[in-house]
């Protein structure tokens, strides 16, 4: 019971909710149903007929009838069906009506020998219901289609409904009490309104199984490719770094998808339209047919009134056996007559009058779309004529196109249709890959001959036999590669010219400077030739030719190791052990520099020429020992270990091998910023002695066993680093 109780309560403030929504449309449409009747009014004193007709149809939410006494002369819409009792009659004030279709407000203005009546319709009132036709609220009005409309607020769970100027409307009445609707469909024999009054009957179809199966197809596959498209964009972190195959596909795939779906949906549409069309020509057809057969059986008729009813129902039944529709005859004043269903009139789901399109205007023979309810249906209108082509009534053909024969129409052209889109989706799917495939294997052909080519090497030509934007780029790599090699060879040319005469100034440079003070001494040992001094200073002038000499033989030796420049032959020798070998011979220096040592004393196997790796470690230790020649706590620390990741990838090492790597340090007084370029440079040299070439040399022989030499300097000294690939 207090359950109960409790729906109630929650029930009515529900409804309390609706009705004040409700209210709130109704006072909008009184309003603007009084503006338009105002317009009305005038345009009825004006005799204006065209302006009549332009405000009724200003707001097709309100109706507009006229009456010149118990005669209807004009109706802006053709679904209300007025109750045949006679109520009395309200002017001046918004009343609530029902008529035999429907429930709302109505106003009365008496003008002249006119009466004006404005309806403000707001819920439908079928006898005959069914999922299709039903008592749903009439737009702008919205509500539960359980609710009921009554002139009548007695009950407990009923509330009122106000007019605008605080008049009593109607009460909403709540679903527990309201009076069901009866399906009298049965009753019914017709042919144009079959399919919505007969019961529904939705059977399972082998289109519809088919449709759905095509669906799931495409639904799968759209889902697949959505999900290849998100692997994607995660795999390469976006679609900037996505390769460019990549970014072909996911570009053109959705393209293609949505053109695809444009294109069935556009057809889709199409065919609904074509079978719209269809059915309104086979109307028309029907309509001619029908007004021929009518006209031959009412040949001599002059006009028809209510004595035809009877004959002209029996007539009208017959032909709508013939021509399967259903057909409703009207006189000149839009009156219904007859009709081959005539308890579509009497339960009042159809007007006894006219539409006012054929009725009030120029074309009598038309096709329409009309509402039964809140469902369109088509119908065809053209005159009643006689033997004399004269007008004496209309004819009208109602055509219920349901929306189950639309959809199983279009479902059928879908059916046929899906298979090739799926297909078609197929193959654009497979041509975008074919044609991203083609582009992106050019450019990554032209990509890996370019990682090829090096600077003096052996540049080859690309071969492209197709003419397109890749082949121009192919052309012109060829072009380029032609001019690059011609111009390597002319710059190989200068830099050999300009090197010897850059070794012929050296070379003449470094022999001058002992020739000075040779030529010094031997003047001197012609000038005190027979002097008593002559002993004495030839055997001192002797040993100073001697040294120079010497030296010239040195920088000649020096410049003719630098020409030869020995062929680097790398093998795997024991690093460790050569070290610690030549540590042991030079720290018995003159200069008595210590040489400390951290590493393995053997048992590091790594690349280098077993010749020549020696006078690496040479040239770097003598450097040292001259750079911190005189300075006191000198000290040299050699260093042998593996190369770490981080210092791997900072030297730009193949990461993929393994390096060993040999330190020299020193605390000398490093190398000054302007020199630090030319260390590495032939011929350059910050001593007295010595032609600049050790460092060059000792580069050319790291690098041919596939390693790499550099430096770090600072006023607190330098280090000079090796890096040998491990074994």
């Amino acid at each position: 019971m207090f359950a109960c109780c409790l729906l109630l309560v929650g029930g009515c403030h529900h409804i309390g909710i609706e009705s004040k929504s409700l209210q709130r449309t109704l006072h909008l449409q009184q309003q603007r149903a009084e503006e338009i009747t105002g317009h009305l009014c005038r345009a009825i004193e004006a005799n204006n007929f065209d302006s009549i007709w332009h405000y009724t149809q200003k707001d097709k939410s309100i109706l507009f009838y006229i009456y010149s006494g118990n005669q209807l002369v004009f109706w802006s819409n053709a679904w209300l069906s007025p109750s045949e009792r006679t109520r009395e009659l309200v002017y001046n004030q918004w009343h609530f009506e029902q008529w035999d279709n429907a429930q709302g407000v109505c106003y009365r203005k008496q003008l002249g020998n006119l009466q004006v009546v404005v309806v403000v319709p707001i819920k439908y009132n079928y006898l005959v219901t069914n999922t299709l036709l039903h008592n749903s609220f009439i737009a702008p009005f919205y509500g539960d289609e359980q609710w009921q409309l009554t002139p009548y607020h007695s009950t407990d769970n009923s509330l009122p409904v106000y007019s605008y100027d605080g008049a009593y409307l109607f009460s909403l009445v709540g679903a527990e009490v309201a009076v069901a609707s009866k399906g009298l469909s049965h009753a019914i024999e017709n042919f144009s309104y079959y399919s919505i009054l007969a019961e529904d009957q939705q059977e399972q179809s082998s289109a519809k199984f088919k449709l759905r199966m095509y669906y799931v197809i495409t639904g799968v596959l759209i889902g697949l490719l959505l999900f290849v498209a998100i692997l994607s964009l995660v795999k390469y972190r976006g679609f900037r770094r996505m390769r460019l195959g990549g970014k072909f596909q996911m570009v053109l795939t959705p393209l293609v998808l949505v053109i695809l779906l444009s294109i069935f949906m556009l057809s889709t549409e199409h065919i609904r339209h074509i079978f719209i069309e269809t059915q309104q020509l086979r109307l028309t057809k029907k309509a001619h047919y029908v007004q021929m057969a009518l006209q031959n059986m009412y040949f001599w008729d002059m006009d028809l009134s209510s004595a035809n009813t009877a004959a002209l129902n029996i007539d009208l039944r017959d032909m709508s056996f013939a021509y399967e529709t259903d057909i409703h005859v009207y006189d000149l004043h839009g009156r219904l007559i007859g009709s081959s269903a005539p308890q579509l009139f009497e339960y009042g789901l159809l007007p006894k009058h006219l539409a006012p399109e054929p009725f009030f205007g120029d074309n009598t023979s038309m096709v329409q779309y009309e509402n039964l309810g809140n469902v369109r249906h088509l119908s065809a209108y053209t005159e009643f004529i006689n033997g004399n082509y004269t007008k004496i009534g209309y004819i009208a053909l109602p055509r219920f196109i349901s929306q189950s024969e639309m959809t199983a129409h279009v479902e059928n052209f879908m059916v046929k249709l899906l298979p090739l889109y799926i297909s078609l989706l197929l193959v654009s799917i497979l041509v975008v890959w074919v044609i991203s495939h083609m582009i992106t294997s050019s450019l990554s052909m032209v990509s890996a001959q370019l990682k090829k080519n090096r600077k003096g090497g052996n540049n080859q030509h690309i071969d492209y036999a197709y003419s397109d934007e890749v082949g121009e780029i192919v052309m012109h790599y060829n072009q380029m590669m032609d001019a690059l090699a011609e111009s390597t060879e002319r710059l190989a040319s200068s830099e050999r010219e300009m090197a010897w005469r850059t070794m012929a100034r050296q070379v003449a440079h470094e022999i001058n400077n002992p020739l000075t003070p040779m030529k010094l001494t031997l003047q001197q040992l012609q000038r005190t030739k027979g002097s008593e001094r002559f002993d004495a200073y030839f055997d001192r002038s002797t040993q100073l030719l001697i040294d120079q000499i010497d030296n010239l033989s040195h920088i000649a030796q020096s410049f003719s190791s630098f020409a030869k420049m020995p062929e680097v032959n790398p093998t795997e020798l024991d690093v460790a052990a050569k070290l610690t070998s030549f540590i042991t011979m030079m720290r018995n220096n003159p200069s008595n520099i210590p040489i400390r040592y951290v590493g393995p004393d053997n048992g590091v196997m790594a690349i280098a020429d077993a010749e020549q790796i020696t006078q690496v470690f040479t040239n770097i230790v003598r450097n040292a020992f001259q750079a911190m020649e005189g300075r006191p706590d000198s000290d040299i620390i050699i260093i042998l270990k593996n190369a770490n990741k981080k210092t791997i990838e900072l030297e730009g090492l193949n990461p993929d091998k393994q390096w060993i790597k040999i330190s020299f340090s020193d605390n000398g007084p490093g190398i000054p910023l302007e020199m630090q370029e030319k260390v590495f440079v032939p011929n350059f040299t910050t001593k007295n002695t010595g032609a600049g070439l050790g460092m060059p040399i000792s580069k050319n022989i790291v690098e041919g066993s596939g390693g790499k030499i550099c430096f770090q300097t600072s006023e607190k000294g330098t280090t000079f680093f090796v890096y040998l690939q491990k074994k």
